[in-house]
């Protein structure tokens, strides 16, 4: 048994009723409830007499949908901003509001007729859903090679600066001397217990030291070489048992009872 629900003169705290579906070919559509955004203390970001308060938008809608369908019948519209539904989180559904341009277009979406019905999906601007919205926020996620690049270059020549003007502090830190003669000594932050100051010197012998090591071996580095120890070592072991087990041989041969 199919239930209806006859919303013409349906309202709800002040709130009109209007219907939503997700493309014409959709037998089914969503109720929502509007009315003007209008309290005491109104953020400038919702101005009063252009801004539309909205209820229980499904999930599947999106702002740019959302701003398409209310231009498309009310007039331009400036601003869509979903926020955050305590009542129906777990459902998905959503709340927003709407700022249009002008005050005759929030009268004229006031205005709209209960059983006036928006249509998100079009052929012209289609709403993706299910694996196909997924596939493109996954796409939409992947930067471009060139663009990271750029980001890692940008980011490594602050760095160089950042580290060539802190050894500029130093140096000349370390070579201050007053008119008596005297040099003063600047405390520098430790980056270890014995850590050294960070002079082009002693950057120098460290690298020239680095260079002088001989390159460390990798031991059993592939597959196939870890394999290999493992064969050398269970035959090892096997020979090992096998000369245990002659030893004990010996052993009991040695300690049997001969009365003659």
């Amino acid at each position: 048994m199919k239930l209806t629900m006859n919303v013409e003169k349906k309202k709800v705290e002040k709130f009109n009723s209007l219907w939503i579906k997700y493309d014409s070919f959709s037998s089914d559509r969503h109720q929502l409830f509007l009315k003007e955004h209008s309290i005491r203390n109104q953020d400038p970001k919702y101005p009063r007499g252009k801004t539309l308060f909205i209820l229980n938008i499904p999930p599947y809608a999106t702002s740019e949908s959302i701003a398409k369908i209310f231009n498309d019948s009310c007039g331009p519209v400036h601003s869509v901003t979903f926020i955050d539904n305590q009542d129906n989180k777990n459902k998905g559904f959503q709340n927003a509001y709407i700022v249009f341009t002008r005050d005759a277009n929030l009268n004229k979406a006031l205005s709209l007729q209960p059983k006036h019905t928006f249509v998100l999906s079009t052929n012209d601007s289609p709403v993706l859903t299910g694996i196909n919205k997924w596939c493109k926020n996954y796409n939409d996620s992947i930067q471009k090679e060139g663009e990271i690049k750029s980001l890692v270059e940008n980011y490594m020549k602050k760095y160089d600066e950042k580290i060539t003007e802190q050894l500029e502090d130093e140096k000349a830190a370390g070579e201050t001397v007053d008119d008596e003669g005297w040099t003063t000594v600047v405390g520098r932050k430790k980056r270890g217990k014995f850590a050294l100051a960070r002079k082009e010197s002693t950057i120098q012998k460290v690298k020239d030291r680095e260079e002088k090591k001989p390159p460390k071996a990798l031991k059993d580095f592939y597959a196939f070489q870890i394999r290999e120890a493992k064969k050398q070592n269970l035959a090892e072991l096997r020979k090992k048992f096998e000369l245990d087990k002659k030893k004990l041989e010996q052993i009991k041969s040695k300690r049997k009872f001969k009365p003659f």
